[in-house]
């Protein structure tokens, strides 16, 4: 029964769902959307029609052509449900992955999912357990074994060598995942240097930011009286690879402006560099932090990621604390398991964009290499920062992507949403008030700072 809904349903999107490029949270869809910006998208169980000439999709140059049937960059990596995929060659494609955590297996159910509609061959998901070395090797073994297109998900502070491995490997096409890739070169940014390829992402300062003022709403609502001093602020860090540590560094920029004092006494950074992205790594970073400053009850902490913010709500549970505590995360998956099985403890909310919806644009990068439509350089024109797009001339584009908050009472409706857009069959929740307007898997506008300066 829910299939033939979702058909119904997915089938009063098709005149709304629109991508007009762009950063910031999640809006409605805007209609229409000219020849140089965002993806015209349908939902995934729509069948082909007839476009403005009278043509069905398998007789489509590209994907998501412009009228006059030329190649659209800024749109020919979303998927196209007028095109016949099945027209080209059947490539390879894997997913590896530096851990295998709750948003990572989330993340490799969504490419396979992908990967069968772009008509790719799925070759699977791998996990190297923190390994770098082990990484390489397997990325190197699976190129061997024919693999020619890759989701990469490495610590980033192995993307120099994995940029240096692939570029013997000009019949490879790949995109990242969790981390944008750069070059390592500290002298140019303090965030990892140059970008080395395009990514489909966010920007982590806002993502850091975004979280403490969510966290500072269930501060007023939930601690009114309780004074700033007697509560302990934290975020999880990882300080070595700079995205995650952006993420903590606006947390700290933000509740040091709530109290007016930058050099916070109740202020803690929770770092894993040494324990690791994972539930036990964020126990082993928070604990000792927590135990000794046991003279805090109250705390608010930005989990950054679903394993961590798991992490120090299993420690406030421990302490008996949890009704005096708030966290969140960036992601989401671990928590909607969480509420699905009645859970419910200080990890509060998360900032999400859904798992599917982050993937489409990176396998649909991924083929448009494949099959020589677009290069590291020509995806997505309208999406290139011109003050962070690599070295040497290179414009390599930061494509954002719009997000989410996660919260009990409504993410059983944003998931379902995104379940139908996607032609998905993950999530079994109500569908009654759904509306095609309701999200969007696409931003409105290009962020300014990507402009020249």
């Amino acid at each position: 029964m829910k299939k033939a809904v979702a058909v119904l349903t997915a089938l009063a999107m098709t005149a709304s769902l629109v991508a007009c490029g762009g950063g910031g949270s999640a809006q409605p869809a805007a209609s229409g959307g000219d020849s140089s910006g965002g993806a015209a998208a349908a939902p995934a169980s729509e069948a082909p029609k007839e476009d403005a000439g009278g043509t069905v999709g398998s007789t489509k140059a590209y994907p998501n052509a412009n009228e006059d049937v030329s190649i659209n960059l800024d749109k020919v990596a979303h998927f196209d449900r007028e095109y016949d995929y099945t027209q080209n060659p059947k490539f390879k494609i894997a997913y590896i992955a530096a851990d295998s955590g709750p948003l990572y297996q989330q993340a490799a159910v969504s490419y396979e999912h992908w990967a069968k509609m772009f008509n790719l061959e799925w070759m699977g998901f791998t996990s190297t357990n923190g390994d770098s070395d082990l990484y390489l090797t397997t990325l190197q073994n699976m190129i061997d074994q024919g693999v020619n297109g890759f989701v990469l998900d490495p610590d980033s502070t192995i993307f120099p060598s994995i940029n240096a491995l692939l570029e013997q490997h000009p019949e490879v096409s790949w995109m990242s995942m969790m981390s944008p890739p750069r070059d390592g070169d500290s002298s140019v940014n303090s965030i990892g240097g140059n970008m080395v390829h395009p990514y489909v992402g966010f920007d982590n300062y806002d993502a850091g930011w975004q979280q403490a003022v969510q966290l500072d709403k269930w501060r007023q609502e939930a601690l009114p009286d309780v004074p700033l001093d007697e509560i302990g602020f934290a975020a999880f860090d990882y300080s070595i690879p700079p995205p995650l540590h952006v993420r903590a560094e606006a947390v700290k920029d933000y509740w040091a402006g709530v109290t007016g004092n930058a050099d916070m006494e109740n202020w803690f950074y929770f770092d894993c560099a040494a324990s690791g992205i994972n539930l036990q790594g964020g126990m082993d970073a928070a604990s000792p932090v927590i135990s000794t400053n046991s003279k805090y009850k109250y705390w608010i902490v930005a989990g950054i990621i679903d394993d961590w913010a798991q992490a120090a709500a299993t420690i406030f549970d421990q302490l008996g604390i949890t009704d005096n505590c708030a966290v969140c995360s960036f992601g989401g998956a671990a928590l909607i398991k969480q509420w699905d099985a009645g859970q419910q403890d200080s990890f509060r909310f998360a900032l999400d964009t859904e798992t599917a919806l982050y993937c489409e644009p990176i396998v649909g990068a991924v083929y448009a290499m494949m099959n020589g439509w677009a290069t590291a350089d020509t995806l997505w024109p309208s999406w290139i920062n011109y003050n962070d797009c690599g070295a040497d001339g290179h414009t390599y584009a930061s494509l954002r992507l719009p997000t989410v908050w996660l919260l009990p009472d409504t993410y059983q409706h944003y998931l379902e949403w995104c379940d139908m857009y996607a032609g998905n069959d993950l999530y079994d929740y109500p569908q009654d008030g759904i509306g095609p307007d309701d999200f969007s898997p696409f931003v409105d506008d290009v962020p300014a700072e990507y402009a020249k300066k």
